[in-house]
């Protein structure tokens, strides 16, 4: 049994392919197998994927018609033996200690069942200020509680740099279409479902930035899907029945927010900073919409001083 199954979706991918293949091929953890399904392709992936697994018989290839991202992962996770799965885009690349380094923070760390990596942007002249923010606050991003906090944020956890426990990621019935994100999805189901993450504090995965790119393409990556996401997440992680929340934001960020929530929250203040009066002293549970990490933080620290636990008083979204 291998130690590692590689769950690689294909659609047309050929420029980038053989170098995504050979950043598997030279990895460390040589005990992996890599399960590629080519999901409809028409650029000649597929017939690069059946070379290729003619050279190396750890590769395994499925052809099938177009049916979208999370069908072809739940195909690849069917076939897979091994305890841990990893996800690898096909084109990205992954730094030859990159299993080796996240199976050793799991021996290290008991009781993990999702693991990532820091990532890189490449090449750098692609990568906007956005993506190059995302990066930063990703980045810092290295324990369970950090990733957590900031879950209805964005994405705590890069999708391709993932290694994830099989038998836990079976329980949560894998990848869900749902017409949005499906890893953010996914880390939202785990982590309601008790699993364990981290991150290994080394950039051991190379996300290519290119025009492309299904998060640039995709409506399923839309702000409004993620929003109708982040919704729905935030319905049960930590709405309660019977309770409206405050929320609490700033400019178009609580607009947005409050069109959203509409009737499920009790009342919207506009305040940038926790300093600020108010006419009466805030009450949990709060809601709190800011997009500046720095505006996170300094209201983090207020309202630990107020007695308030995140998580469970107060949550921010963005």
């Amino acid at each position: 049994m291998p130690l590692v199954s590689v769950l690689l979706p294909v659609r047309d991918a050929a420029p980038w392919l053989a170098s995504s293949l050979a950043s598997l091929a030279r990895q460390t953890v040589a005990d992996h197998e890599v399960i590629a399904v080519d999901d409809g392709s028409t650029d000649g992936s597929g017939e690069l994927l059946d070379r290729a697994a003619r050279r190396d018989t750890r590769l395994f290839v499925h052809h099938t018609p177009p049916r979208g991202l999370p069908a072809a992962l739940n195909l690849a996770l069917a076939r897979a033996a091994a305890p841990w799965v990893a996800r690898h885009d096909a084109d990205d690349v992954s730094h030859r200690e990159r299993f080796a380094r996240q199976l050793r923070l799991s021996e290290s760390v008991p009781g993990l069942d999702v693991i990532g990596t820091r990532v890189r942007l490449f090449p750098a002249h692609a990568s906007g200020v956005g993506m190059r923010r995302w990066a930063a606050w990703h980045n810092a991003l290295l324990d369970h509680d950090a990733m957590r906090r900031e879950l209805l944020i964005d994405s705590p956890l890069a999708h391709g740099s993932a290694l994830i426990r099989r038998a836990t990621l079976e329980r949560v019935g894998g990848w869900h279409e749902r017409g949005w994100a499906e890893d953010l999805d996914l880390w939202v189901r785990l982590y309601r479902s008790g699993a364990r993450f981290a991150k290994v504090d080394e950039p051991l995965y190379g996300w290519r930035q290119h025009p492309g790119s299904a998060t640039r393409t995709d409506e399923r990556y839309s702000h409004t899907r993620f929003l109708a996401l982040k919704v729905d997440a935030l319905s049960s992680l930590f709405m309660r029945q019977g309770e409206k929340p405050t929320l609490i934001g700033v400019g178009r960020s609580l607009a947005r927010w409050r069109d959203a929530l509409g009737e499920r929250v009790g009342q919207f203040l506009e305040l940038r900073r926790p300093s600020l009066r108010v006419s009466s002293p805030l009450h949990a549970p709060l809601i709190l919409a800011f997009l500046a990490p720095a505006a996170r933080q300094r209201w983090r620290i207020h309202l630990r001083t107020q007695n308030m636990r995140e998580l469970r008083d107060f949550i921010f979204v963005a």
